[in-house]
């Protein structure tokens, strides 16, 4: 059974792994913490991934750290960002993939990325990790005092928005490329 745990740097490898296989699948790892220039050389969406700086040990391990530190509203808030609560899916000592929970929506998070953010490595999909996930973001948000989550999805992600619907999302509109959809979580 696989567990949801704050970012350890003890994950180090099974990280690294992760990072390959999204970007093997030329995929994005949405809910990691990481941005294009922390990720392996690929091309994604016709934007190049430089070179891993998380290769490193000691960059890792900061890195892991600032990925707990960020559900702190000062700390968030001192980087332009929305307090958001980083936990890794893992099994044993691998690393499945990755939930962000913001607890508020900034103008881009309304529009385009929610308050849930979610992805699970292409080799353990089709297990309910997602759907696990994101039911325990929004029993966080609830218990953050939040009443309706926005979760949103690419429009030809027909996992992801199979995902929101078992969570109990409710189509609100399409915009662009993102269906959004909301969750009450009053009851």
């Amino acid at each position: 059974m696989a567990d949801l745990v704050v970012p350890d740097p003890a994950l180090h490898a099974s990280f690294l792994d992760v990072l390959a296989e999204f970007a093997a699948a030329g995929e994005y790892p949405h809910g990691s913490g990481v941005t294009p220039d922390d990720l392996p050389d690929d091309q994604v969406h016709g934007e190049p991934w430089r070179m891993a700086s998380l290769s490193d040990p000691e960059r890792f391990t900061a890195f892991a750290h600032a990925m707990v530190r960020l559900a702190d509203g000062d700390v968030a808030r001192g980087f332009a960002m929305v307090p958001d609560t980083k936990r890794w899916i893992v099994e044993g000592d691998t690393l499945l993939g990755f939930l962000s929970v913001r607890h508020e929506l900034n103008e881009f998070l309304l529009e385009l990325g929610g308050h849930i953010g979610y992805s699970v490595r292409p080799s353990a999909r089709r297990r309910g990790l997602a759907t696990y996930a994101c039911a325990w973001g929004l029993e966080h948000l609830r218990s953050l005092g939040v009443d309706r989550a926005l979760i949103t999805c690419d429009d030809d992600n027909g996992a992801s928005a199979a995902t929101i619907l078992r969570n109990g999302g409710v189509l609100e509109d399409v915009r662009g490329d993102k269906q959004r959809y909301w969750v009450d979580l009053r009851a």
